[in-house]
């Protein structure tokens, strides 16, 4: 189960632009826990804040992947380590 190439590629052209790196950065900092991760509808509407915040359409496939992936991550956002893993997929590493 892989994330949409296309899809991550808008998500970084947006992060690229100073604006949608506030935004992002906000989103990920304030709005972002490991509650809301650790359950599929918790990973729903973080992505549909993210693709609204972002101002990104996503498509009902690409969302449905993109929640289950992040759904099998298991990522604690307050985790320096999963930050850090966050930030390297944002910046293409």
């Amino acid at each position: 189960m892989a994330l949409d190439p296309r899809l991550v590629d808008a998500f970084r052209a947006r992060i690229a632009n100073p604006l949608y790196w506030r935004r992002a950065h906000h989103c990920l900092r304030n709005n972002c826990s490991r509650e809301l991760l650790s359950t599929p509808d918790g990973c729903a509407a973080f992505v549909d804040h993210m693709s609204s915040v972002m101002n990104v359409s996503i498509s009902p496939t690409q969302r449905a992947n993109a929640v289950n992936w992040l759904y099998a991550q298991r990522i604690d956002p307050r985790h320096p380590w999963h930050q850090s893993r966050m930030w390297s997929m944002v910046h293409g590493a």
